[in-house]
């Protein structure tokens, strides 16, 4: 029997424990809480417990999506920021937080139910931790599966900040870890309309110490490598400021260079686990995620191929 098949009754005794959890967080009024905690010494998905002023991380690598499902896109970014070279450059210690948004909670969920695809999420935290225990060129972190009711990165980090303090009492640091079509959303001022300029609206943002890790990724609709580099050099020369962005919040945004791996398409899964394509499945996503999508037919309905939330 594999690891992954001795874990497959706790990932499944896990769903309705999450579905009850996302029930309480959607009563509650809460706009951010940790659900679970995967750690190095227990891969097994755990409850997550108050920490201490000594314990809490000083930063917060935040990887936010909709994991339907999690894939090696998830991974790349994640192995890539906590490689030693990169990681080194930030307050230790460190500590990997994926946050899944809930805005549409009241629309039923396309693909994997919500519960479903956090616990796919403890799934691939597992896979991932695996990967950086068998790198030593790699830190090895605690990672917290956590769910939020707000849309932007900006509200995710204050409400972080002070609905967060039970699991980060030290107020880290937040670096999330984007690619560069998020980086355009973030810095487009119609996403700010009720802010004069628009812009301020990502003042208390960097003003807090939180950045940006953007993985480049040069193609048909965002352009070259170049061209995207020139994107935020906009906001280097002071071309931004006429909306309220400041010149050095450039020092904030970490430009990585492209990977291949850090593209793949959620819909590309999902159409290959509809026809049962499972070499293509797992080319793309962790073991882990890989034999728990089979084991519970997840997307055996799929037929869309639309991106869905």
């Amino acid at each position: 029997m594999t690891e992954m098949a001795s874990r497959l009754p706790t990932y499944r005794s896990l769903v309705p424990q999450l579905a009850s959890a996302l029930d309480s967080f959607r009563s509650s009024g809460s706009k951010f809480r940790v659900l679970k905690t995967v750690t190095p010494s227990n891969l097994s998905p755990q409850d997550p417990s108050p920490t201490s002023d000594g314990d809490s991380p000083k930063t917060l690598f935040i990887l936010d999506s909709s994991f339907n499902p999690p894939s090696i896109a998830h991974q790349t970014l994640a192995a890539s920021a906590l490689h030693q070279s990169c990681s080194d450059g930030h307050p230790k210690p460190h500590r990997l937080l994926l946050l899944f948004a809930i805005m549409n909670a009241e629309k039923a969920p396309s693909a994997a139910a919500f519960e479903q695809r956090l616990t796919l999420m403890t799934v691939f935290a597992a896979d991932l931790l695996q990967t950086l225990k068998d790198s030593k060129e790699h830190s090895t972190v605690s990672i917290d599966i956590g769910v939020t009711s707000l849309p932007y990165y900006t509200d995710k980090s204050a409400a972080i900040n002070t609905e967060g303090t039970e699991w980060y009492p030290s107020k880290p640091a937040h670096v999330h870890l984007v690619g560069y079509d998020t980086i355009t959303r973030f810095f487009a001022p119609k996403y700010y309309p009720k802010f004069d300029p628009p812009l301020s609206a990502l003042s208390p943002y960097f003003e807090a110490g939180h950045g940006l890790r953007v993985t480049l990724r040069p193609d048909n609709e965002f352009g070259t490598i170049e061209e995207q580099r020139a994107f935020v050099k906009r906001l280097e020369t002071g071309e931004m400021e006429s909306v309220g962005g400041k010149r050095e919040w450039v020092k904030q945004v970490e430009l990585v260079e492209p990977n291949a791996r850090s593209g793949v398409s959620s819909t590309k899964i999902r159409k290959a686990a509809k026809r049962g394509d499972w070499e293509e499945v797992g080319e793309l996503c962790t073991p882990g995620v890989v034999e728990y999508v089979i084991s519970e037919g997840l997307y055996a309905d799929d037929d869309r191929g639309a991106k869905m939330a």
